[in-house]
């Protein structure tokens, strides 16, 4: 049953998106145009507080707010998509229209407290729809500042941050006047939060889009005729950013055996030159590591070792830090935890493989299908086409920032794939206008 606070935050949120919806397209966008003025002038000070609150480098934290102003930037060309538009008939004219669903729901991690509220809200308020953006408690301060930005030129109500702790507010899921999740989450999360949206349904609550970007264990696949210098610098950035917590981090590199001992030297060069220290330092790659990825790292590698992995580069925990970290593993080892499941700490694992098709089978080993990155020459693009993922990048690093190849997953990664969040937050409206036959 909702509480109070829930009633009053999705009557509030009802009451504004009867009046976004009435804005025309153009107008929504003008208006998201403002706000990416406002979330760049607070730009300074969600970095400063991103950096204390979340433990981000100071330059992940520009990252993050650099990604998030593209995207704003982007919107209006992504926006073309859902511009109506006529369509054949065989009779008369039919229009095709886009409609918002109302007010939607935001499950946002704690990984990303900058770019993912931007892109869920930006995208829902120009659809036509209100939000309602629950931040992880971890990062409550960042993204509300980013929260407090986007919501100025929305009419009151519009865009409304949950302040709850995670029971009430996912009380919300189910709430017969939220019509939309978008849910940021470990793969975890979203079976559960799924299967408390099955039990609503099957007491009578209404049927509503469950949007999930879950979470990844993406491979990084090194073939034989790839650069091994250029291929270990993309791999040891995508793999160690943000201390490895990001779902389309590379956590599975897979490299043909030809070319290991060459990639190998590489990528433990660019893993040893990675600087761990204090986050607000500019130099600054990954800073202290605690919690429970700490704790998950430390079984994860003890595991590894135990069934025969060799450290390649790293050394595990050392002090507050958990240094980056690679380990080579067996192929009798496919079922640890490091290669099984996704990492989300600075741990990584290395299998090789006996030619492309033998990569290509390792990478598509696992039910989570996020994104892929390929590196390589003649087999590259065949491998690119075999590998089970909805994102998949060619010799580009695996967290290439654009705001047009976005992210999304299948199988244990989500539902949707790679589709504009935007797309996602309306529906398809076909009117039809009679007139005279054939």
């Amino acid at each position: 049953m909702a509480s109070a606070e829930s009633s009053l935050l999705v009557a509030r949120a009802t009451q504004a998106q009867a009046a976004v919806q009435a804005l025309p397209l153009d107008e929504r966008l003008e208006r998201a145009g403002r706000t990416r003025q406002a979330l760049e002038a607070a730009g300074p000070a969600v970095v400063d507080e991103a950096v204390r609150e979340c433990a981000q480098t100071v330059r992940f934290a520009r990252r993050e707010l650099a990604s998030a102003l593209d995207f704003l930037t982007a919107l209006p060309a992504l926006a073309e998509a859902i511009r109506p538009r006529p369509v054949p008939a065989v009779s008369g004219t039919t229009e095709l229209e886009w409609a918002p669903y109302g007010v939607v729901l935001g499950w946002h991690a704690a990984n990303s407290p900058i770019w993912v509220p931007t892109v869920v809200a930006a995208s829902a308020l120009v659809g036509g729809n209100a939000v309602l953006a629950r931040p992880s408690r971890r990062t409550r301060a960042t993204s509300g500042m980013v929260l407090r930005a986007l919501a100025g030129p929305w009419p009151d109500g519009a865009l409304q941050m949950v302040a709850m702790d995670p029971e009430e507010a996912e009380a919300l899921l189910v709430h017969e006047d939220v019509h939309a999740v978008v849910a940021h989450a470990s793969t975890t999360t979203v079976k559960r939060q799924i299967a408390r949206l099955a039990a609503a349904y099957g007491e009578g609550a209404p049927l509503r889009p469950y949007i999930a970007e879950a979470s990844g264990n993406d491979p990084a696949v090194v073939l034989a005729d790839a650069d091994p210098a250029a291929a270990a610098r993309a791999v040891a950035v995508g793999a160690f950013t943000n201390a490895g917590q990001l779902c389309m981090a590379a956590k599975r590199i897979i490299v043909e055996r030809e070319v290991w001992e060459a990639f190998r030297a590489h990528l433990v060069r660019e893993v040893e030159r990675l600087v761990l220290g204090d986050p607000r330092r500019e130099e600054t790659d990954v800073g202290p590591f605690s919690g429970p990825g700490a704790g998950w790292a430390r079984t994860a590698l003890a595991e590894a070792l135990a069934l025969g992995g060799e450290v390649v580069a790293g050394e595990g925990e050392r002090g507050p830090f958990f240094t980056p970290t690679v380990v080579l593993l067996p192929r009798e080892a496919s079922d640890t935890l490091l290669w099984r499941e996704e990492s989300f700490a600075p741990l990584r694992g290395v299998m090789l493989a006996d030619g492309p098709e033998d990569a290509l089978a390792l990478a598509n080993d696992s039910p989570f299908a996020l994104g892929a990155a390929v590196f390589g020459d003649a087999a590259a693009e065949r491998v690119a086409a075999g590998v089970r993922a909805a994102r998949v990048l060619v010799n580009e690093g695996p967290l290439y920032a654009d705001p047009y190849l976005v992210v999304g997953g299948v199988g244990d990664s989500g539902f949707g794939g790679a589709r504009p969040k935007l797309e996602q937050l309306v529906y398809a409206r076909r009117v039809h206008r009679g007139g005279p036959g054939p």
